[in-house]
């Protein structure tokens, strides 16, 4: 049997998200205080990338623990269009071999999803100036379905594909949950931002993108 369907997680298992998000994020904050309506310090790098993967309100959650919803609307947007502008520049990278690997499963006919807690948009930006747009069958963001855990995003791509059977990539805990609880093959990315022990439930873990190809192979061929 062979892969049919693969859903990808994009920030930090396809994109190299800290070359336009650090930048993006210490523009926003800049301008937030430059505005008077943000007293505090502006994250740290670590502390940004800890973000990574989270939905968009967890994110401000986390950065704006004090401030309205009206203040990280502000800043979402500020950062969304820090980010877009970056990319647009040429700014950001996918991880080496993706590009390529990507297009070796699609001229297999296998059909390509991402399933991303980021914004349409942003997603969107990353697939066109990337390049790899065309080799998708859709983008799934829960940004565009208001899904609040990546299961429930993972489910509404399964349901597109008309399948129950597909392999989920990712590079954090929650892609790997998203993968089990819909019961599919998933793959751990190691080169992202996942912290120790993250990955230890995937079904198979690489260290770089192109691995994939032939883990999922061996992941399906024992499953015979």
């Amino acid at each position: 049997m062979r892969a049919q369907v693969m859903i990808f997680d994009v920030d930090g298992t396809l994109y190299q998200t800290e070359k336009v998000a650090v930048p993006a994020f210490r523009s926003a904050f800049d301008q937030l205080i430059e505005k008077g309506i943000y007293q505090g310090d502006i994250p740290s790098q670590e502390h940004i990338i800890s973000c990574f993967g989270m939905t968009i309100p967890e994110l401000w959650e986390t950065l704006l623990p004090n401030a309205s919803m009206d203040v990280r609307d502000q800043a979402n947007e500020l950062v969304a269009q820090a980010e877009i502008r970056l990319m647009e520049q040429g700014k950001g990278e996918l991880y080496p071999g993706v590009k390529e690997t990507l297009q070796q499963l699609h001229s297999q006919g296998v059909k390509l999803y991402t399933a991303s807690n980021g914004e349409k948009r942003y997603v969107e930006t990353v697939a066109e100036t990337t390049g790899i747009a065309p080799l998708f069958t859709k983008l799934f963001t829960a940004g565009e379905y208001k899904t609040e855990k990546k299961e429930q995003l993972v489910r509404l791509v399964l349901e597109h594909a008309g399948t129950d059977q597909a392999v989920m990539v990712g590079d954090r805990r929650s892609d790997i949950t998203a993968g089990k609880v819909n019961h599919l093959f998933t793959v751990g990315c190691d080169f992202g931002f996942a912290g120790q022990n993250e990955l230890v439930e995937a079904d198979r873990i690489i260290n770089n993108f192109p691995d994939l190809l032939s883990k999922v192979k061996e992941g399906q061929d024992n499953q015979r």
